[in-house]
């Protein structure tokens, strides 16, 4: 792909910080969020187009970092790779606390590039416009709810017509979680995939071998985070030692870690480009599993990783929460609902990312926010 260099500047950015309530407290592993907290970013470029990008905080000052990495787009020309190069340079030392943020403006910096070119996003990528299969994720709140109705919440996501479920499992019993999954797959044909997720559950690689050890005889699709990702050496002596087709990558602060991912056993590579540095990233994960014949999960966010999806064959399935589970309230921000018709996301064909955000409900439900002319 070639860079282009003389791309407008931006010359404005806004952010705004919206913390979006969910029905209860919702427990991840060691973590519980009680709103799902999401920044959103617009930035204008000098001949009048206008880019969009939207992230979880995840606990972080995003909406303040955004502030202190929109000051560096002083002098930069508008192509995102260009920008990208640049920030990296600059920010160094602090990187790691920049890269949700550098991640945010390099979404829409591509958003801004694509409709410049009069074109969808997906096409700019290197691919086409499709329908992309989705994985719906089941278990949230499994802690006020029974085996019984996550059972159900799964059949519901089957009669939606989604192919691929992803299964929140705790890590601390065996035998709870091997009859959930049990439950699962006893509900459903063959037919219908079945992931689970530990959410970083286990202290040791010998733990999360002997924990998961049952799973290998069940044909899981994939098992997502034994480990947080950054420890991709745990990561990669879980893959080896288990024999588990693995799924890790979501929270990495750039793309440097997807080579020890993959080099280390990891089969899908569950990218996000609102957290790991937007859709420069994100080529740069389609090369990488090419290279090493893995697939790639997209973690979440369907509107922003169809066109990944759309751009390459490696990304296998794109997760979603959908909108009645209550876990992801973004749709509380947007003026459409999700276009998902029997388990597959209807990729727009208008030119750039074309989020439809309901700028009235982001100014309603925002807590914060902060507005900038760059020179």
């Amino acid at each position: 792909m070639s860079v282009p260099t003389d791309r407008p500047a931006v010359v404005e950015a806004q952010a705004w910080l919206c913390p979006l309530p969910m029905p209860q407290t919702l427990v991840l592993g060691a973590i519980s969020y009680t709103t799902r907290d999401y920044v959103v970013l617009r930035l204008t470029s000098d001949d009048g187009f206008t880019g969009y990008a939207v992230g979880y905080t995840r606990g972080t000052p995003l909406l303040e970092a955004l502030q202190t990495i929109c000051r560096h787009l002083t002098g930069l020309p508008g192509h995102p790779t260009v920008v990208s190069r640049a920030l990296h340079k600059q920010l160094a030392p602090g990187w790691g606390s920049f890269a949700r943020a550098a991640s945010l403006v390099d979404i829409a910096l591509w958003d801004i590039e694509a409709q410049r070119l009069g074109t969808p996003l997906a096409t700019v990528l290197g691919g086409n416009s499709t329908d992309v299969p989705l994985m719906a994720v089941a278990g949230y709140f499994s802690d006020t709810r029974s085996v019984d109705e996550v059972v159900d919440e799964t059949r519901r996501f089957v009669d939606d017509g989604y192919t691929t479920l992803k299964l929140i499992l705790h890590g601390h019993d065996r035998a709870v979680d091997l009859d959930l999954y049990d439950r699962v797959r006893a509900a459903h044909p063959e037919t219908i995939a079945v992931a689970v997720d530990f959410h970083g559950a286990f202290d040791s690689p010998l733990q999360a071998v002997e924990h998961c050890a049952g799973l290998r005889e069940r044909d899981v699709r994939f098992v997502e985070d034994p480990f947080p990702s950054a420890q991709w050496r745990q990561v990669a002596e879980f893959a080896q030692r288990s024999g588990l087709p693995v799924a890790s990558g979501e929270d990495l602060p750039g793309p440097s870690g997807y080579e020890d991912l993959l080099a280390g056993g990891v089969s899908y590579l569950r990218v996000d480009v609102t957290a790991s540095g937007g859709y420069t990233a994100g080529i740069a994960a389609v090369t990488a599993a090419e290279h090493w014949s893995a697939h790639i999960a997209p973690h979440v966010w369907p509107h922003f990783h169809a066109p990944l999806a759309a751009a390459s064959t490696s990304v296998a399935v794109v997760e979603v929460i959908p909108d009645y589970v209550g876990a992801e309230p973004l749709w509380a921000l947007l003026t459409e609902k999700a276009p998902i018709v029997d388990g597959h996301w209807k990729t727009p064909t208008e030119p750039g990312l074309a989020l439809p955000l309901d700028l009235d409900a982001v100014s309603h439900y925002a807590s914060a926010q902060w507005h900038t002319e760059i020179a």
